[in-house]
């Protein structure tokens, strides 16, 4: 098991669209090692970090969308060319990053919380 050094806890008014997209479009697969809360959610661990996400109804409630929350995530090259292949088919805006002076590509999209997420690997 990867030792995790980060963790991120964001809450969602949909769990049933998280899932979707971060399982059904994004591949994430959910951690094995969440603990029994009393709180609905799902933890995925992507590398070193821990991404939790908790389900909160009334969130969005009185504000017009979600806190600008960013997320950072470093993929295989491989990783990412399937994901960008797979937000084409579910007609999922991104926007591609390629750095002139790196080797590093990378992906920025949001997720159904409006959370903005940037995908990044090393060619």
């Amino acid at each position: 098991m990867e030792t995790i050094t980060n963790s991120i806890v964001l809450e969602v008014r949909n769990l049933k669209e998280t899932l979707y997209f971060y399982e059904g479009i994004l591949g994430f697969k959910p951690s094995r090692h969440r603990p029994q809360l009393h709180v609905p959610g799902v933890w995925y661990d992507i590398g070193p970090t821990r991404i939790c996400f908790v389900l909160n109804r009334g969130q969005g409630a009185g504000t017009s969308g979600a806190l600008s929350s960013y997320i950072h995530l470093d993929l295989p090259c491989c990783d990412i060319e399937k994901v960008r292949k797979k937000l084409e088919f579910y007609c999922v805006s991104f926007e591609e990053l390629k750095g002139c002076k790196t080797e590093k590509r990378g992906i920025v999209v949001h997720d159904p919380d409006q959370y903005r997420i940037l995908i990044e690997s090393r060619e």
